[in-house]
């Protein structure tokens, strides 16, 4: 990280965290970095169905601006109840997945569109990790939403309740 930005508390054109989220800021007010740490985002699977679901977890400010990088530590945990062995379709996009969609391709367009598709190994936790280069240039007049979104052919499970844990880090220039 380049030695003149903030500490993480920097407060200059930051985005808002979704539910079960905090945010640690870096930058100067044009180049971000964001940490954002998930800690029991709340998300509803599937039971003994295709599903595509996901979480709001960033909303970056209005304004003209481009998605540089991102790096990526999440795990999805059943909440009670089993099984634990579904490896869904991971992703983030700025579009909420939805639908009776096993996989985020046939899910809305956008659900993966800041990182496409990983395999997760299972529901029981276990952290999907992967970094890639987004170089995405976003131009609205209101902000743009981040969410995680899964999908799957979902088990017979005793309890649809879940969660997404782990860290997500940005990278994001605004250009006004």
């Amino acid at each position: 990280m380049h030695k003149n930005l903030a500490d993480g508390t920097h407060t200059r054109n930051v985005g808002t965290v979704g539910t079960g989220v905090t945010a640690e800021e870096y930058g100067d007010g044009q180049n971000h970095y964001t940490k954002l740490t998930l800690s029991g985002a709340p998300v509803t699977i599937g039971d003994n169905a295709a599903l595509a679901v996901g979480a709001l977890v960033y909303t970056l400010p209005a304004g003209a601006g481009r998605l540089n990088t991102i790096s990526v530590s999440v795990g999805l945990t059943l909440t009670t109840g089993t099984p634990t062995t579904d490896t869904p379709d991971f992703g983030v996009g700025t579009v909420l997945a939805s639908g009776a969609n096993a996989l985020l391709s046939a899910a809305p367009a956008g659900s993966e569109v800041i990182l496409t598709g990983q395999t997760m190994t299972d529901i029981a936790g276990t952290a999907t990790t992967v970094s890639a280069d987004i170089d995405t240039v976003f131009e609205l007049a209101g902000a743009r939403t981040v969410y995680v979104n899964f999908a799957d052919t979902w088990a017979d499970v005793t309890d649809t309740a879940a969660t997404a844990d782990g860290t997500i880090w940005l990278w994001w220039s605004l250009f006004a």
